[in-house]
């Protein structure tokens, strides 16, 4: 057993120094996970695996193509339109604020509220930046890594194709008596990421294309970039929804309060709906964790790691009651 546990630290601290290099690989293994079900389904109604992952990937490949086709120019139209407007939406926002600072200014609070009022929205400003430099960076990050992201569905390709085996080759390398409780834990593992991974992304697909929906019917400008926005902040529990409609809501204002008024109940009801039908239908189970331990776990997440640890927080936290329940049962 001191050997397994020296030859595992010795491979933790390899992978770590080698690290930068390792991204095309991890994102591959996600989207091997993410695609595999729709294999193994093919696969169990009689196709070859090989030929199972081809129908997948010519199925996803022309979603991407077709559906990039048409919402590819129209998303460089609306940040093309956005980054020229974005000085006057600037100009608008600070004569609104500045309007709002002077009602406040003007109220009747008591000083010492007032003053511990800054101070807070002073904070809040300064993480409302901190956000949006870690989104932007992120984008950044990801473009940065063109090579690696165009090889992604190549390696994605041999993960899956030798899924079977490689999970074979893995539970081998355990002693024999490790082997049932591995098998057990990469099930419940797999329980829970099912949920949070899978499932969770399905469901911010489904927000992000209502919302742009939406929005269009509104006539609200960037409906699809903020629909995107939104999609992507959905991945996050609770918070992502508020964070998501925050962008719709303020430039909605700059038209008319009636509007900003309208996609606050448009946003209202997506996550109405998604909270009583389309979560419910799409992840099943929960991943078993109290909502005040998904809340710490994203607090926890985001002062670690920024956007990313809010994103990774909760998974990591349902990974961890994974392995420490089943670390208590060995143990006891």
């Amino acid at each position: 057993m001191g050997i397994i546990l020296i030859v595992f630290m010795l491979l933790g601290y390899f992978l770590w120094r080698v690290r930068s290099g390792l991204y095309p690989f991890i994102l591959a293994f996600f989207l091997a996970y993410l695609l595999n079900p729709a294999v193994c389904y093919l696969e169990n109604h009689g196709l070859k695996r090989v030929w199972a992952i081809a129908v997948v990937y010519v199925v996803l490949f022309s979603i991407v193509i077709i559906g990039g086709s048409r919402l590819i120019p129209l998303l460089i139209r609306e940040i093309e339109a956005f980054g020229r407007d974005f000085p006057a939406i600037v100009a608008r926002v600070e004569e609104l604020v500045q309007v709002l600072q002077w009602q406040y200014q003007n109220s009747m609070l008591p000083y010492s509220l007032r003053q511990a009022l800054d101070k807070t929205l002073l904070l809040m400003q300064g993480e409302v930046q901190a956000f949006v430099s870690g989104l932007v960076g992120g984008i950044i990050t990801l473009l940065s890594h063109f090579i690696g992201l165009a090889i992604t569905p190549i390696l994605s390709f041999y993960i899956l194709h030798d899924w079977h085996e490689i999970k074979e080759r893995l539970l081998f390398l355990l002693p024999p008596h490790w082997r049932h409780e591995a098998v057990m834990i990469l099930r419940d593992v797999d329980k829970v990421l099912a949920g949070v991974i899978r499932g969770q992304i399905t469901v911010a697909i489904i927000v992000g294309l209502l919302v742009s929906l939406g929005l269009y019917l509104l006539n609200v400008r960037y409906a699809l970039m903020i629909g995107i926005i939104a999609g992507i902040l959905d991945v996050i529990p609770y918070f992502g929804a508020v964070i998501g409609a925050s962008p719709a809501v303020t430039l909605a204002l700059l038209e008319s309060p009636w509007l900003a008024l309208k996609v606050g109940v448009l946003f209202l009801v997506i996550h109405q709906l998604e909270g009583t039908v389309i979560g419910p239908k799409v992840l099943g189970e929960n991943v078993g964790l109290h909502p005040l331990s998904v809340i710490f776990a994203l607090f926890v997440g985001g002062e670690l790691a920024g956007l990313a640890g809010m994103l990774l927080g909760v998974p990591v936290a349902a990974l961890a009651k994974v392995f420490g329940r089943h670390l208590v049962r060995i143990l006891g």
